[in-house]
């Protein structure tokens, strides 16, 4: 269920549009111009090491994406997706964030889950559509999918732990984009 969430929603759409803007790529930069398929962009996120990680949390970590794996292994990545830590406060600009162009409009899949903390929260962010943005709850342990309008061009979706009051080193998740039907 898309839920609304009005105080968080300034910072979510604050924080999505310095991720989309720190990723920005054009269309000359990265290659052969996108298949009808609908999206564009590697769909993967890439694997930035952690210098503080000790043995433990690396494979507390690599337990909890095994995890997600499991749970994401019948969804499709369709238009896209990434995986990655979701560790960190909200505010300090923990979790990661997916980033890509969308080349057609339509009613987009989208699942996110999260293994490691109590739940995450995921923003989207479509500068295609009216609609704009959707801020969606998600307990972790379970998919949680969403029928999401998005527009032609660019999309970001950035899944974060929102607890405020504890960071979860070993906090992992996964959004994927499936493809609209045509």
């Amino acid at each position: 269920m898309a839920v609304r969430a009005p105080k968080r929603a300034v910072f979510l759409v604050a924080a999505l549009l310095a991720a989309g803007l720190a990723g920005c790529e054009y269309a000359d930069d990265v290659g052969p111009a996108p298949s009808a398929g609908g999206r564009t962009g590697s769909g993967v996120a890439p694997t930035v090491p952690l210098s503080s990680a000790g043995p433990a949390l690396m494979a507390e970590m690599d337990r909890n994406m095994a995890a997600v794996e499991l749970l994401l292994a019948d969804v499709p990545v369709g238009a896209g997706g990434a995986a990655g830590g979701i560790s960190g406060r909200s505010g300090a600009g923990g979790g990661f964030a997916y980033n890509g162009v969308l080349t057609r409009a339509g009613t987009y899949t989208v699942v996110a889950v999260c293994v490691g903390a109590a739940e995450a929260q995921l923003a989207v962010l479509s500068r295609g559509t009216s609609e704009g943005s959707y801020a969606i709850d998600v307990p972790c342990g379970e998919p949680v999918t969403q029928q999401l309008e998005l527009g032609t061009g660019p999309v970001t979706a950035h899944l974060v732990s929102p607890d405020e009051e504890r960071i979860y080193k070993a906090a992992v998740g996964a959004v994927r984009i499936s493809d609209p039907a045509p």
